[in-house]
């Protein structure tokens, strides 16, 4: 059976995603991919786009398991912006077909995939601790939206 998994790590201007599937058979595939918030529209209009296209996502895949790294909560000031868009993926998951999701910083991220954060930041900054073939390839934010990803799928309460 397979078991498909999205990450989400998001800045003020952009959301970056993994779609990671595992099975018990094969090991797992993914795709990252880049959605840039249009500034051409308004706030509300933006949220809009945001939260459509993520769902058409969801759906379009049949994923079904979710990982949202969230702001550390030490940054010494909130982009509005970004937990705006934060607030809108949370309500996504928990009116989609989403059936087991987490939002987290790197600290419950590194919880809950059995590790510490020293070596979850390790690997945000390199370090291939997850087998990937491209790591090195990754941007960072795609690093931590395939942890939140690994994390939701492997880790389900």
């Amino acid at each position: 059976m397979e078991t498909k998994g999205i990450g989400i790590r998001v800045t003020p201007s952009e959301i970056f995603y993994t779609v990671v599937a595992e099975n018990d058979k094969q090991e797992g595939h993914y795709f990252n991919e880049i959605l840039i918030v249009p500034k051409a529209l308004d706030i509300p209009r933006q949220l809009s786009f945001i939260r459509t296209t993520l769902f058409s996502l969801i759906c379009e895949h049949n994923i079904t398991e979710a990982g949202l790294r969230t702001a550390e909560g030490t940054a010494q000031q909130a982009n509005v912006s970004r937990l705006n868009i934060e607030g809108v993926i949370q309500e996504l998951f928990s009116n989609s077909t989403i059936s087991n999701y987490f939002t987290g910083t790197l600290t419950s991220m590194a919880s809950r995939l059995g590790t510490t954060n020293k070596k979850l930041k390790e690997c945000c900054e390199g370090t291939n601790a997850f087998g990937v073939g491209d790591w090195n390839q990754f941007h960072k934010n795609h690093r931590e939206s395939y942890m939140a990803a690994i994390a939701a799928i492997r880790c389900r309460k």
